[in-house]
């Protein structure tokens, strides 16, 4: 059957096209008039609307927070106001006046938080829209009705031999189910084989993850009379092929209104966005190596909270052309090669994959390099890796046992190099390499948000990193306690196993960014109003280490655009609290946050031994990866 005859056609959708222009072209506005209210009190300058009917006021009523200590979110989110989308059309007009201002019988009430009020306590979160009483259109697209918004969490499968001991559970590790099975967050997984661990039968601590966050967002997001019924997929994917092939699948089961995209394992993301997009599915994800013209090819439907290869590489080039270029060797050697390299001028080596799973790395690459030259910077070295994704990659022995890091050092020592820019890609094969090879030069790593977490900063030879700082674009997380995913798993299943907190925090920024979109759209759900929604957020830095600036420029549908810098300290104790556990990412300025071009001219890493630890990917007992 061809896509065409598969596809669901634009008419099937809700379409009207009375009430004033202002409406018909701004299908969000209802969600922004609360904005108004609220900047009323307390945001005097935050927003540039038109004048709404006073009418239409009535949809939404506000409520107290329930939460007096919340202190205000700095972000550009919470600031959101009435922008202008891409101009691309979907086929499907906008609702007029009859479907928004139409009276419903269900009011749903949502529990607002903070100053000013927000959705949830994440600081990252929306402007709360804590009332609905209207309908929202019904069938607008396909996945959505007027109770139901169809989604699926394509989630990689993998094998877990990393046990957890907490409480008295040694279990070996975790099986997930074979690839097609499906668990329906819905339903118990009592009966369903596509939740439960195919070795034991116990249900998969990343369904228990998904199923608490399933809960949590639609209890707390707007999401304007429907529930989102989400879906686990399991997919199996190694290529560019598998993964269009799981899409389609997706696609004759379900015909869903969006996808949350986790195949992480073994890339190829945009080959299954593609193919999704192609069926007018949305897709959502933390999208790490994606290029720009992938977005804008697949726009309005691909949505990633992280940003795209360019705005990746503008930011990094523009920390490594401040913080680096400029000044000589500083933190290379050891206590005997100290003299050697310090003091001289820093020759530098680009360290990048060649895993055909991440093309975006080739195109950073070659940004980065282009940039660096252009600021000074003396690369007079490259060295690749086969394999990226993993702390410990199976993949190895399918590459003579991954000599490659024993390779790359010699080459890197061959050409005297004092700094070593490693662009993405997590790896564990080099820097033991280089430890053998007792050489420590300066590595500068381009963060992906896996090498600059806990875990995988652990992964990575002490006495060698003991040299790297990171450009990263985490957020500042003190404490694993601190997480918004973690306290978002925990208010919806307080009792849950400590390993499944973990699998919350690879997922959540996903779940996020889904629920968001679906607010920020408003009731009359369709990609177009999505793109709308996404566009009114305001280009605005953050004041809060805590909160991205998050933002989308015309033309681009990546949500963060800064950054932080922070150093490895190999002794630092865990953040956590853990026993015997060493090393942390320590945060310079608190894990203040930079655009593009707000770099100082300074080194600043290393100084201040009292900087603080980030605690991403906190309690390393909690890990379970594969």
């Amino acid at each position: 059957m061809s896509l065409e005859e598969t596809s669901a056609k634009p008419e099937e959708f809700t379409t009207k096209k009375e009430g004033p222009l202002w409406l018909r072209r701004y299908p969000p506005l209802l969600i922004l008039v609360l904005s108004i209210l609220i900047a009323a009190l307390v945001l005097p300058s935050a927003l540039n609307l038109p004048q709404a009917n006073p009418s239409t006021v009535l949809e939404y009523a506000p409520v107290p927070p329930d939460d007096e200590s919340i202190t205000s979110n700095e972000g550009s989110i919470s600031e959101l106001g009435l922008g202008s989308s891409t101009g691309l059309s979907t086929g499907a007009p906008a609702p007029q006046s009859g479907p928004v201002a139409g009276k419903g019988t269900k009011p749903i009430s949502k529990r607002c938080v903070g100053k000013p009020l927000r959705q949830t306590e994440d600081p990252n979160s929306p402007p709360c829209v804590p009332f609905f009483d209207g309908d929202n259109g019904g069938k607008t697209w396909q996945g959505v009705t007027a109770e139901e918004i169809t989604v699926i969490l394509y989630h990689d499968g993998f094998i877990s031999d990393q046990n957890e001991t907490e409480g008295g559970d040694t279990s070996a590790g975790e099986y997930s189910p074979a690839a097609g099975n499906v668990c329906d967050l819905a339903k118990p997984s009592a009966g369903q084989t596509g939740c439960n661990d195919s070795n034991n039968g116990r249900e998969m601590s990343v369904v228990a993850a998904a199923r608490a966050l399933y809960r949590y967002f639609n209890e707390r997001f707007q999401t304007y009379g429907r529930s989102v019924h989400i879906y686990l997929y399991w997919g199996g994917a190694r290529t560019a092929a598998t993964r269009r092939a799981e899409a389609a699948a997706i696609w004759e089961r379900f015909k869903p209104f969006a996808v949350i995209d986790r195949g992480v394992f073994s890339g190829f993301n945009d080959a299954f966005a593609e193919a999704s997009a192609k069926r007018r599915v949305m897709i959502f994800g933390s999208f790490g190596f994606l290029a720009n013209d992938f977005f804008r090819k697949n726009a309005p439907h691909a949505w990633s909270f992280w940003p795209d290869i360019e705005r990746w590489a503008d930011n990094y080039v523009s920390y490594v052309c401040n913080k680096v270029v400029p000044f000589n060797t500083t933190y290379a050697g050891d206590d005997k090669q100290s003299e050697d390299m310090n003091g001289k001028p820093r020759r530098l080596a680009l360290m990048y994959t060649t895993d055909p799973g991440f093309p975006g790395i080739r195109l950073f690459k070659e940004l980065v390099e282009d940039g660096v030259k252009a600021c000074g910077g003396n690369i007079v070295e490259h060295v690749e890796f086969p394999y990226a994704g993993a702390n410990i990659d199976n993949r190895c022995a399918e590459h003579a046992d991954c000599q490659y890091g024993i390779e790359n050092v010699a080459k890197l020592q061959a050409a005297d190099v004092t700094t070593v820019l490693w662009l993405g890609g997590m790896e564990s094969k080099t820097t033991p390499a280089a430890d053998q090879a007792r050489w420590y030069p300066e590595w500068v790593v381009a963060g992906d948000r896996l090498i600059d977490d806990l875990l995988n900063g652990r992964a990575q030879n002490p006495n060698v990193w003991a040299h790297a700082w990171v450009h990263s674009q985490q957020l500042r997380e003190i404490r694993f306690e601190e997480s918004p995913a973690r306290q978002a798993f925990r208010e919806a299943a307080p009792n849950a196993r400590p390993v499944q907190e973990y699998w919350a925090t690879t997922i959540y920024r996903e779940f996020f960014s889904l629920f968001k979109a679906i607010q920020v759209a408003g009731p009359f759900l369709q990609p177009e109003t999505v793109d709308q929604g996404q566009h009114a957020i305001p280009r605005t830095s953050s004041t809060d280490p805590r909160t991205a600036a998050c933002f989308y420029d015309p033309g681009d549908y990546t949500c963060v655009k800064d950054a932080q810098e922070a150093w490895w300290d190999s002794d630092a104790p865990d953040p956590n609290n853990e026993p015997g556990v060493l090393g942390c990412w320590r945060m310079v300025h608190e894990g203040k946050r930079y655009l593009a071009g707000d770099w100082e001219k300074k080194q600043e890493v290393f100084l201040n031994p009292n900087d603080v630890c980030n605690g991403i990917k906190g309690n390393s007992h909690n890990y379970a990866t594969g």
